[in-house]
């Protein structure tokens, strides 16, 4: 299965429409990824991405593999991200995601952001749990499915009760 992923409406990351960064996800052989391009208005220190939004797009990545890949909602536990060069604002970037392993109800991802010559520019690591309450319905309902092929689109909809 591959393809472009919903986007979550309310999501400033995946949002087509919060003001947000509006990533574009994609899912091919077992990972999420996306290309971007951000804009100033997301800059921390002078023309540079802030480390905030670096490590809101491992995180995203990381969830979208984790919840395709294992069919389950879970929340960020721990993250732990390392900066080895800037991401410029108006440079494209690719970043992905990759499941490592499950312990018990804990699941251990990575993830990175790479330049255009594919040298790493941030690299983190995180643990995400199981959630309880989160009802999967109410999560669907907010997922806009434009341009979702219907492979993914199905996933997606058989997992409703």
């Amino acid at each position: 299965m591959e393809g472009l992923l919903p986007g979550y409406k309310k999501c400033f990351f995946c949002g087509p429409a919060t003001g947000g960064l509006a990533l574009e996800l994609k899912y091919v052989d077992g990972e999420a990824s996306c290309e971007f391009t951000a804009s100033e208005k997301f800059q921390g220190y002078d023309g540079m991405l802030h480390g905030g939004i670096v490590t809101g797009i491992l995180d995203e990545v990381m969830w979208w593999t984790l919840f395709v890949e294992t069919k389950r909602t879970c929340a960020t536990w721990k993250i732990e991200v390392e900066f080895k060069r800037p991401v410029v604002c108006g440079k494209t970037y690719r970043s992905s995601g990759h499941l490592l392993h499950t312990t018990h109800y804990t699941y251990h991802l990575t993830g990175v952001i790479k330049d255009e010559t594919g040298k790493i520019c941030a690299q983190g690591n995180a643990s995400f749990r199981r959630t309880r309450g989160v009802i999967l319905e109410d999560l669907i309902k907010y997922l806009d499915f434009r341009g979702v092929p219907p492979e993914i689109r199905s996933l997606f909809l058989s997992l409703e009760t």
